[in-house]
C-alpha cells in the first residue's frame, strides 16, 4: 500500500487526489494537505470585491468531499 500526499486543495490537488483515488482504487492512501479547510474559487473573488457575490458563494469546506472518496485532509501545521 502506498501512501500519497497531495499538497494544496486549489484547481490542482482536488482534481489529483479524486483522480488518484479513481485510478488507484481504495488500497492506497491519498492524503491532502492545505493551509485551510476550505476551498476558495480565487478568480472569483474580484466579485466578492465589488460585492456581487458572498464570500460563502465562492466557497466551501473540503474535508467532506474528500472523506466521500476515501481521502484525509490535514490542515497545514
Amino acid at each position: 500500500m502506498a501512501h500519497i500526499i497531495v499538497l494544496g486543495a486549489g484547481t490542482g490537488g482536488m482534481p489529483a487526489a479524486y483522480e488518484l483515488r479513481e485510478k488507484l482504487g481504495s488500497a492506497h492512501q491519498i492524503t491532502v494537505i492545505n493551509a485551510v479547510d476550505y476551498f476558495q474559487f480565487v478568480p472569483s473573488n474580484p466579485w466578492v470585491a465589488v460585492g456581487w457575490r458572498q464570500r460563502d458563494a465562492i466557497t466551501f469546506e473540503i474535508r467532506p468531499y474528500l472523506e466521500k472518496k476515501g481521502s484525509t485532509l490535514l490542515p497545514k501545521l
